[in-house]
């Protein structure tokens, strides 16, 4: 592995690091317990990385074209993503909610049992997330697990959380991962609401991050 250079995406040029996106994503996601949980399977089960491969796509997608997209690179393969998506740009208007068609399409196909948790746990990611002040919203923040343990998800997010720092505007997310909640924590996210993120499933916690002021 070389040096990883993190840097902004540019719409004009994100083609060749959108196609690494579906890819990476279901292998970044296949032990992410929200995922893992709500469509059960072995370790890299072809239908889970399916729905993450579309649902991951077509929210760096959206946030490409409504937001801000960090990617890590290792000369031209992508190590990582973070996506925000800029202030007023959530909630999704009906014609972009379109683009998840397709996940949700595999979703259903693929585990027909577990329709009635899909939609539930749809409504709980929905509900607790506040419609005011407006914010930065971390959608999606993945790291290759091949390059994982190296600070790549630290120097991902830091452009973000400094972007919002700047402009004195806070910043929300949501997380099943106990590890990536203590994570959030230290980078001076606090915990609004916690519930399991549908029937049975693992608990869920939404954080919000007020502007920070930066050190001189």
């Amino acid at each position: 592995m070389g040096e990883l250079a993190v840097t902004r995406l540019d719409r004009a040029s994100a083609k060749p690091v959108m196609a690494q996106v579906a890819g990476l994503s279901a292998r970044a996601f296949d032990d992410y317990p929200f995922m893992r949980e709500l469509f059960p399977g072995e370790a890299g089960d072809p239908r889970r990385a399916g729905i993450a491969r579309r649902f991951y796509a077509a929210t760096v997608a959206d946030c490409l074209a409504h937001g801000v997209v960090e990617v890590a690179l290792d000369g031209d393969r992508l190590a990582g993503y973070c996506a925000w998506l800029r202030p007023g740009a959530y909630p999704m208007p009906a014609g972009r909610t379109v683009a998840f068609l397709p996940a949700a399409a595999t979703a259903l196909r693929r585990y027909p049992r577990r329709a009635r948790l899909v939609a539930q746990a749809l409504a709980r990611v929905e509900r607790p997330h506040p419609d005011h002040p407006e914010h930065w919203y971390l959608a999606a923040i993945a790291v290759d697990p091949a390059d994982q343990g190296r600070g790549v998800g630290a120097r991902l997010i830091a452009p973000g959380l400094r972007r919002a720092d700047d402009g004195g505007e806070p910043c929300f997310l949501e997380t099943t991962r106990p590890t990536a909640k203590d994570w959030y924590t230290r980078l001076g996210f606090a915990v609004q609401h916690a519930e399991p993120a549908f029937e049975g499933g693992p608990l869920q916690w939404f954080q919000w991050r007020d502007p920070q002021r930066r050190r001189r």
